[in-house]
């Protein structure tokens, strides 16, 4: 799996950047609210269509599995009423494959994820509402597992959803070899 390193944050940045400070937003990207974009691409696996969102409130603790102590690291990823609105009736394109795209990090943006969900995956998630009115994705991740797992508001653990660690394969990304110079 490709590591996300700071250079790419920084790419991000610089597209960030332009796409906030000019006229027209490109067709490749659409402005969202302010911290989700959505973006569409094509790779040799197809035509995709992304809603991204982030979170930098990174939960630590220590579980048991199997007798062994293992480290868990979750973070909740709040959709607005806008965000859901729009994915619920504007985002998905019949032409394309439809996903959402839950950055993970920390505050220090060191120690960065990539949860990918299929858009109904995502919207399973999203059907019910927090008692204060909002709605989340959880993200887990226990100790070196392959892979993450994503929950909304009252879901039992057995309706929890996998989506890999290693999300280039998915998207039809290659991993880059770093060559020692």
């Amino acid at each position: 799996m490709r590591r996300i390193n700071k250079i790419d944050y920084f790419v991000g940045v610089f597209l960030s950047t332009i796409l906030s400070s000019s006229k027209g937003i490109p067709a490749l990207f659409d402005e969202g609210v302010k911290d989700s974009k959505r973006v569409e691409f094509e790779t040799d696996s197809g035509c995709f269509n992304v809603y991204i969102k982030y979170s930098t409130n990174q939960r630590t603790a220590n579980v048991r599995v199997n007798g062994e102590e293992k480290k868990k690291v979750s973070w909740d990823i709040t959709f607005s009423n806008r965000d859901y609105y729009i994915l619920k009736n504007q985002f998905e394109k019949k032409d394309k494959i439809n996903l959402v795209c839950l950055i993970c990090t920390n505050e220090k943006l060191n120690g960065t994820h990539m949860a990918v969900l299929k858009y109904s995956d995502a919207m399973k998630c999203l059907q019910k509402k927090t008692i204060s009115g909002s709605r989340r994705i959880t993200v887990t991740r226990t100790g070196a597992e392959r892979s993450f797992y994503c929950y909304g508001v009252e879901f039992d653990e057995k309706d929890y959803i996998k989506c890999p660690v290693d999300y280039t394969h998915f998207l039809g990304l290659k991993e880059e070899i770093a060559e020692n110079v």
